[in-house]
């Protein structure tokens, strides 16, 4: 069974094309002009429920996407290779040869499609008027333009979301909004020094020991001190701890043991912090910003559950984003 090079071109524009249909955010399952992220998931399902006319049963599926899916129909159908999904078509297809042809051919039309609005570009250059237009705060911009934004997490953009929420459930305009943004950000921000506490202890320890480790091993009093509190050591007559450098070879008879395994047990704890990262495992990190956002989420039943988890996982612990812009 094989597929030719150029349907497969084919398949993975289209991949691309729904791909692209999905993360705009076109009205899927709210009323206009809100869309709502989770219905993201059911586009992306594996098995999508097709009736005999090719159209979909699915009641957040756009006119936009149908038609990729019926195009994509027919290319199965004439490729005599069937899987239940595109995402299986797309990993069929990702280690072979004509993937780099097709994202290079969707890069191509992708830059065709911009700026195709009449008179907007003249000889490839925006137009005076065309960049006049330009939004230049995100609330000038277009609900797709702000979901697109807020599924990459930017915080200005998951606030907008809450935002226009807030103006839809309410029925205000959007100053009155921003004073009940005001409140869930105020509220999102409740205990974030106590979560933020273990990180901050983290970095005092590790300032204050690498700081420590000078006088305790090149200082002459402070190396007396040490070794009389806590070593007991003979050390060396007076005449050989003159200098710093006689001081550290002394004291570097019970610093040595003490530093050397600080650094490899450092060492290990980076190996294995590297592991949890490449697992995409953050226990503690992650822990504390799931906790936060199912508070808010019981603090604010009104308003889109999935539109305040994202605010609140985006909220940094040391300080809150600037959202007067």
């Amino acid at each position: 069974m094989t597929i030719t090079e150029q349907n497969k071109v084919k398949i993975m524009s289209l991949l691309f094309g729904a791909r692209c249909t999905v993360r705009i955010g076109a009205n899927f399952s709210r009323q206009p002009p809100y869309g709502n992220l989770r219905a993201f998931q059911t586009l992306t399902t594996p098995k999508t429920s097709m009736s005999e006319n090719n159209e979909t049963k699915s009641p957040h599926m756009t006119p936009a996407f149908v038609g990729p899916l019926k195009m994509t129909n027919a290319i199965q159908s004439t490729s005599t290779v069937h899987y239940s999904s595109l995402s299986a078509i797309a990993a069929k297809l990702s280690s072979s040869p004509s993937y780099s042809n097709a994202t290079k051919f969707i890069a191509q039309t992708t830059r065709s499609m911009a700026g195709n609005a009449p008179g907007s570009h003249i000889d490839g250059k925006p137009t005076l008027e065309y960049v006049k237009g330009m939004p230049k705060t995100f609330a000038s911009m277009t609900n797709e333009q702000i979901l697109l934004f807020a599924e990459l997490e930017i915080p200005e953009a998951c606030r907008e979301c809450i935002v226009r929420d807030v103006m839809a459930v309410h029925n205000i305009e959007y100053d009155e909004a921003m004073k009940v943004f005001e409140k869930i950000a105020k509220t999102n921000r409740e205990g974030m020094a106590l979560a933020a506490f273990p990180f901050y202890l983290g970095f005092g320890i590790a300032v204050t020991a690498g700081y420590a480790s000078f006088p305790l091993v090149f200082h002459k009093e402070t190396v007396e001190w040490f070794n009389e509190k806590f070593v007991t050591l003979e050390l060396p007559p007076p005449e050989d701890l003159e200098t710093y450098f006689e001081v550290g070879a002394a004291s570097w008879e019970w610093m040595e043991p003490i530093l050397g395994h600080i650094s490899f047990f450092l060492l290990c704890m980076q190996f294995s912090r590297a592991q949890l990262q490449n697992l995409g495992i953050r226990p503690y990190f992650n822990w504390q910003k799931e906790r936060r956002s199912r508070y808010l989420i019981q603090k604010y039943p009104k308003y889109d559950a999935e539109f305040l988890a994202n605010y609140s996982r985006c909220d940094r612990l040391a300080e809150p984003h600037d959202m007067t812009h």
